[in-house]
């Protein structure tokens, strides 16, 4: 069986797997001489469609037919679609042609792929996890689960050098994303008796708006001006082919600027050749707003595990390479940063996450592993000696009508709180809210509070709604239960949530009956609410 790990990014993505001695290792990009492949789909007409470095290529001259920076939009309510040669595209469906040129990249040489781990920002909820999985599916992959890039990293780093009892910060910066990842690793006893290296996720924060991409414009921003400046000309009057070169330029300047003290662009400005020097201490001053909105984020999470619990710091994605961010970084915990494979870590630590998952379904004989397309006797020797505990990355409850005080309030229960160790489990007990009740329409939310009770949970029109928009309670799905005839409004109806990895279980019971209603919620696709609250299920039978 051929298993792998994708690291499917803003910028770039990444595929891993394990080699024949049971280590992980990208595949490499030959076309494009890299380890990765550029994020980014250049539809050139209705029979090329191209992905990677060679579609980035076309960013500014045939930018109307070009999509990158999908990942920001995946899963996201009213996003937006793309239309190409009278065909329109969702951000899934652009993603899944990313996921298939990391496909055609291990077919290319000579390898299959049957199952995979897609990584994912801790913070990702439940539609943009959900949409996710479909762009994989979509690529023809078989996708065994998905796992969250620091805890991905953390695992990645574990299987190289494990210290027993360390709590270990990751900081995230990729592309597009950010991610900040507190882990605890330690030393258990799986249930054969095993002692395994036990990887527990004990905080986590991030933005899915914040990455290298920020630190780009910036520096796209100050080129083209200084070469406004130098020709006397408005940015207006600047052609795309010349915008075109100052952005290819740009990753290049970064990158020099990471080693040097100042690097020089050359650009031809409407014929003329205009040189700019760029200094690393302008572009940090420009930047530094980003660097402290990143290191704002860390403050946050070290709210739940202090700064000086924290044993050890893992710079982890390409952006980090900036000395900024290792100075900002190693200011808060000095002596405890280390750089970590920055590009290919989550990617490595994804395939020896699918390789565990796969030997938990099919346990080789003699300790041999599979996977990449071969048979691997070292494999088991990696994937079996770790265990993965996260966390749940929103709360999760249904909506229920609160008969207090005999005023009908439509309200949001947290059953199971952002934060909590997956996979997560909670029931209540509930009852109609009318005798003769013939159904049930038993609605599941998600939101970023923590609150036990969110209070309104949908406005006027049935729209998820809270008072703080900030807890961001959005509709996954709902279940119809029904009722036989002659219910009374005093039946019990047992409600369930178990939140996993892949998604939300919601099961109601009736416990007169014991007839079972259950669904599976990955998206809210499909769903017709009917917002009449006699519907609903009540608190309490009083």
């Amino acid at each position: 069986m051929s298993t792998y790990g994708i690291d499917l990014g803003t910028t770039y993505s990444c595929i891993a797997h394990l080699d024949a001695n049971g280590n992980p290792e990208v595949i490499r990009n030959n076309e494009d001489d890299s380890n990765t492949v550029a994020s980014v789909v250049f539809f050139e007409n209705e029979n090329n469609v191209v992905v990677g470095q060679a579609a980035k290529e076309n960013v500014e001259t045939d930018g109307d037919r070009v999509v990158q920076f999908v990942k920001r939009e995946i899963g996201k309510r009213d996003t937006r679609t793309y239309e190409f040669d009278g065909k329109t595209y969702t951000p899934v469906e652009i993603s899944a042609l990313i996921l298939t040129r990391l496909k055609h990249l291990v077919e290319a040489q000579g390898g299959t792929i049957d199952d995979v781990v897609i990584t994912v920002p801790a913070y990702f909820g439940l539609e943009e996890r959900s949409a996710t999985r479909q762009a994989g599916e979509l690529a023809g992959l078989n996708v065994l689960s998905l796992i969250n890039e620091p805890t991905a990293a953390a695992l990645s780093y574990c299987a190289r050098q494990f210290q027993e009892d360390r709590t270990i910060l990751v900081y995230d910066l990729g592309g597009g994303t950010f991610d900040v990842t507190v882990v605890k690793m330690s030393m258990t006893q799986n249930a054969a008796g095993n002692d395994v290296q036990k990887i527990t996720v004990l905080a986590t924060g991030g933005d899915d708006r914040l990455g290298g991409k920020d630190w780009d414009d910036r520096l796209y921003a100050h080129i083209l001006r200084a070469c406004c400046d130098e020709n006397g000309l408005t940015p207006e009057d600047v052609e795309a082919e010349t915008r075109q070169d100052i952005r290819s330029k740009v990753e290049e300047a970064k990158r020099k600027l990471s080693k040097k003290q100042a690097a020089k662009v050359r650009i031809d400005v409407n014929g003329s050749r205009t040189e700019i020097t760029i200094k690393r201490t302008d572009f940090e001053q420009m930047t530094s707003d980003i660097v402290a909105k990143t290191m704002n984020f860390v403050d946050a999470t070290l709210e739940k595990v202090p700064a000086e619990a924290i044993d050890t710091v893992l710079l982890v994605g390409g952006s980090t390479y900036m000395p900024m961010i290792i100075n900002a970084v190693e200011a808060k915990f000095p002596g405890k940063v280390q750089q970590h494979d920055p590009d290919q870590a989550v990617a490595k630590g994804a395939a020896i996450y699918a390789s565990m998952l796969v030997e938990e379904v099919d346990n080789p004989a003699q300790g041999e592993t599979t996977s990449g397309g071969a048979t691997f006797p070292h494999a088991e020797q990696l994937t079996s000696k770790f265990t993965v505990e996260d966390q749940t990355p929103r709360s999760f409850g249904p909506g229920v009508v609160d008969m207090n005080g005999g005023k009908q309030t439509y309200v949001l229960e947290n059953f199971i709180k952002i934060g909590e160790k997956m996979p997560a489990v909670f029931s209540k007990t509930y009852y109609p809210l009318e005798d003769n009740q013939e159904l049930v329409r038993l609605r599941a939310f998600e939101n970023m509070s923590t609150d036990d009770t969110l209070i309104p949970c949908v406005d006027e029109e049935g729209n998820p709604q809270a008072t703080d928009p900030a807890h961001n309670v959005k509709l996954l799905g709902e279940l119809i239960v029904n009722l036989p005839p002659n219910t009374s409004r005093d039946t019990p109806i047992k409600v369930t949530f178990k939140v996993d990895a892949s998604g939300v279980h919601v099961e109601a019971v009736n416990t007169k009956t014991d007839e079972k209603f259950e669904t599976f919620l990955r998206t809210e696709s499909d769903i017709d609410v009917e917002r009449s609250a006699v519907h609903q299920l009540r608190i309490s039978s009083d």
